[in-house]
């Protein structure tokens, strides 16, 4: 009897040791991975089964940018299957490092690539990218996909930012959220925000039970990344704008991009290339300075994290004596400039650059201050640029 009971407290007393510390039972793998961090778990989980590893360095850097190539890679890993060696791909630019990765993932039909025949391995992978990604690799794209717009509303409608998730994504994010893999972030999806390789470690541990026993294989031609639908005349317009505007300025910005900011939040091609001209030389890398460095293709001064674009920032930069928002790419951006145009000043540009007859000095009011000094001389360079704009676009056959 005593034995017995002695037998029982000890088992008792193991439990209450190891399962609340479950954390702290071992010292973390790598150095920058405290096993205080919420991802320390997840992280050693990974690691020990050899899906994820450190820098040559011995860091893991769970808190920089996950690129896709280094997505696919992991989650060719994580669902166990077997790579054959590949110096060469069918994306012109993934190159042998993560060729065997992409190459099984496109057969399975977890990724894809994009219409000019590129996978881009080395952009930063977004939240929502993840989430398609993650459902597709676990067989779940039928399900995902069956979710009829009423129910995804409903999924997706507590979060501040729903508007945000690209419509190709929604049904893939509404079913990583009904499944528990995917819970948001203070109430907000970040949808366009880069993802880092502690999240990413986060999601795949929290998607281990889904993993066991699903089908892996979706079918190849359901998988592209699809460009939005575009009329004739928007696709003369991009092409224009990339050819004639973007590319001489070595600009990372795309016609495509200002297009969706058009349809995303209303703002017209035209007052966004005029004010990207007079703020960042259209995105030049060298004449736009740590702005266009960091993605940053307006005036953004940092108003805070909560801010509808500030939910899309990646940090904060100091240029020129003034605080200002960074964003992980390109399009991320794009995307928080068009809605800080939208949105900021409770909509005061919105209505301006929406009308007929651009009334920039009402907008630089605002938006430059017509106290500060300059401010004559900014009005006329905005307005001496669209009309250059809508001089050259009409040489070349289009129109705004």
């Amino acid at each position: 009897m005593l034995a017995a009971t002695m037998v029982a407290l000890l088992a008792a007393l193991l439990l209450v040791a190891t399962a609340p510390q479950s954390a702290q039972a071992h010292p973390s793998t790598f150095p920058d991975v405290t096993e205080t961090d919420p991802a320390h778990d997840a992280i050693e989980s990974l690691a020990a089964r050899q899906i994820v590893a450190g820098t040559t360095s011995g860091e893991f850097q769970p808190y920089a940018f996950l690129t896709r190539g280094q997505a696919t890679k992991i989650l060719v890993n994580w669902r166990g299957e077997d790579t054959i060696p590949a110096t060469s791909s069918r994306f012109s630019d993934v190159d042998s490092t993560y060729a065997p990765y992409v190459e099984v993932a496109l057969a399975k039909g977890w990724v894809g690539g994009y219409p000019d025949g590129t996978f881009r391995p080395w952009a930063a992978m977004t939240r929502e990218q993840m989430a398609v990604v993650l459902m597709r690799s676990l067989g779940l794209q039928a399900e995902a996909l069956a979710l009829d717009q009423v129910a995804i509303a409903g999924i997706l409608g507590p979060f501040v930012d729903d508007s945000l998730v690209s419509a190709s994504a929604r049904p893939y994010l509404a079913l990583a959220v009904t499944k528990g893999v995917f819970a948001g972030d203070d109430g907000l999806l970040r949808p366009l925000s880069a993802v880092t390789r502690a999240q990413f470690s986060l999601v795949l541990h929290r998607a281990d039970s889904l993993a066991d026993g699903l089908a892996t294989t979706v079918p190849e031609e359901s998988v592209s990344v699809r460009e939005p639908s575009r009329t004739a005349e928007e696709q003369a317009l991009a092409a224009f704008m990339d050819e004639y505007l973007f590319r001489p300025h070595s600009s990372p910005v795309t016609g495509n991009m200002v297009l969706d900011n058009a349809e995303r939040c209303g703002i017209p091609p035209l007052p966004q290339l005029v004010i990207m001209a007079a703020e960042t030389s259209l995105g030049d890398p060298k004449l736009g300075g740590a702005l266009v460095r960091s993605n940053n293709f307006g005036c953004m001064r940092y108003h805070g994290a909560g801010t509808l674009w500030g939910m899309l920032s990646s940090g904060r930069i100091w240029v020129a004596g003034k605080d200002w928002y960074a964003f992980a790419t390109p399009q991320i951006g794009m995307a928080a400039w068009g809605l800080y145009l939208a949105s900021a000043m409770d909509g005061f540009y919105l209505p301006i650059l929406r009308a007929a007859d651009l009334d920039w000095e009402r907008f630089a009011a605002v938006y430059y201050g017509r106290g500060v000094s300059g401010f004559s001389g900014y009005v006329g360079r905005l307005q001496t640029l669209e009309n250059r704009f809508r001089q050259v676009a009409t040489e070349h056959g289009v129109s705004f």
